[in-house]
């Protein structure tokens, strides 16, 4: 907000221990059994502090604004963490060596509206001081998500493009927004999740392009995408629906025949399996002559937004013949009887496959019905476990950075390999957007400390944002926008 500076000796009186710095959970100070965002990072609503402002003032009269926008679903909740490990490490050397000026950081969560994350958008106010470490843990790490490949980046990109007051716009200059995840976005701004987390009223969905678009006339905005290997990415994606099946006492592991749907309100759905014998295996009729079994069942009562259900076969117990799934409404417990998004996962003989759909609205009983699959098993055709990528599509390397490279500029989207490195290619895109030179930026880095491994990786991670200077935007199907020049090196954005 234009403050006083962040004290170097605040590092002795920060928590002893990040995991406990970390220690918020979402209770609601009126209803301790509700779970939501604290009260200073929710942005609904007036009373609520709805806007973030990064004003000047007589201690900052040049105030840069910085956003550190943080993916804390599953794959990425520790992300949060590193940042505040290395806070001190960063500010200090903003101010010491002058890649901006006058920096206020706003920190921002992000989950998945999408899936029935409770907590999909927490933003901070932008601050300069100690107050940073106070709205870091503040900070829910929900590590919700639901396994889709895509996260609420763009609900976020949203919010800062429309309620982010920034006084260095007065002055030609933008801020610097960093997105840090290794997902990509919803490709629409939902309006009924803008009405329900942010509290604006928009006519209808948003091309999440336009968001984008409309963030970059405020800031530089950049994806800092942390790589993994497919192996870490699998666990990643099937981690939220073996959570959910296992926490409720369902059986993911080691079967034939598994299928699990998921769904994110309070209607009670149901998850259908007719056997080879003509055995149907629903709520009704739990457990089958022939092993299979529906062991978990929920929402009877709408107790959850974040049900599943789950019927299996425990490995040798399958027989062979035609199975068909499919997936019915039996009731609405929402107040609107809008169709339900849905998904199902099925596992036969190791292989997993993917199926999204929704119930159709106002729609309940037979009448819902949606197939899912008929498919044919033979016990003998168990293969080593393994995945078929299709199933995994949305999280594939080349297909996020496309994504992402359609809404940035492409030099932008700062890949990494080690998650600690995080801060260090932050702080080298400020130096370098800035104006700076990066040989000079990698000097900096050894007079830190940092190890040649490091600086080597940092170096690669902003090889292609040194070698130009000027912004250019992917605009496609956006009428009017000009896309801007090409970027030369050594020179400023503004």
């Amino acid at each position: 907000m234009g403050g006083p500076h962040y004290n170097d000796d605040v590092s002795p009186r920060r928590s002893a221990s990040i995991n406990t710095h970390f220690n918020y959970q979402g209770q609601s100070a009126s209803n301790p059994t509700r779970r939501e965002v604290h009260d200073d990072l929710n942005i609904k609503g007036a009373t609520k502090g709805k806007k973030r402002e990064c004003c000047d003032s007589a201690l900052q009269p040049n105030s840069t604004p910085i956003v550190v926008a943080m993916d804390v679903t599953r794959s990425r909740g520790d992300d949060a963490k590193v940042v505040f490990e290395k806070l001190p490490m960063l500010m200090g050397q903003l101010y010491m060596k002058g890649y901006v000026s006058d920096p206020n950081i706003s920190f921002a969560a992000i989950g998945d509206a999408t899936c029935g994350d409770k907590a999909p958008i927490q933003i901070g106010q932008f601050e300069s001081d100690e107050r940073l470490d106070t709205i870091l843990g503040k900070l829910w790490l929900e590590e919700g998500g639901g396994g889709t490949g895509e996260e609420s980046y763009e609900l976020t990109a949203y919010y800062y493009a429309n309620h982010a007051e920034l006084d260095c716009i007065k002055r030609n200059k933008k801020g610097y927004f960093f997105f840090i995840g290794d997902e990509g976005f919803y490709p629409k701004v939902a309006k009924d999740q803008v009405k329900a987390f942010i509290g604006d009223t928009l006519t209808e969905d948003m091309d999440s392009a336009k968001a984008f678009f409309d963030l970059q006339k405020k800031f530089h905005v950049f994806f800092i995408y942390p790589r993994k290997g497919w192996e870490q990415r699998k666990v990643d994606i099937d981690a939220e629906i073996q959570q959910r099946v296992e926490s409720a006492g369902g059986q993911f592991k080691n079967v034939d025949i598994r299928a699990s749907l998921l769904w994110n309100n309070r209607n009670d759905l149901d998850i259908h399996m007719v056997t080879p014998s003509g055995y149907h295996i629903y709520y009704g009729y739990k457990t089958a002559p022939c092993g299979g079994a529906l062991d978990v069942d929920m929402n009877v009562q709408g107790e959850t937004t974040k049900p599943v259900e789950n019927i299996r076969w425990p490995k040798g117990k399958a027989k062979k013949g035609t199975y068909r799934i499919f997936v019915r409404n039996y009731a609405f417990h929402e107040t609107s009887r809008a169709a339900t998004p849905f998904r199902v996962e099925v596992e036969i003989n190791g292989k997993i496959q993917h199926f999204s759909n929704e119930t159709a609205a106002g729609s309940y009983g037979p009448e819902s019905d949606v197939q899912i699959l008929t498919f044919e098993y033979d016990p003998s055709g168990r293969q080593a476990t393994e995945t078929q990528l299709s199933a995994y599509a949305n999280y594939d390397d080349a297909k996020i950075k496309a994504q992402w490279a359609s809404v940035i500029p492409r030099e932008n989207i700062l890949i990494i390999d080690d998650p600690k490195a995080i801060v260090d290619v932050l702080m080298g895109a400020l130096a370098i957007t800035a104006g700076g030179d990066i040989d000079q930026y990698l000097i900096d880095m050894g007079e830190r400390g940092q190890t040649a491994a490091r600086i080597a990786e940092t170096a690669s991670s902003l090889a292609g944002l040194s070698s130009t200077a000027v912004a250019k935007i992917s605009t496609s199907g956006l009428p009017g926008i000009n896309t801007g020049a090409q970027r030369k090196g050594g020179s400023k954005r503004i």
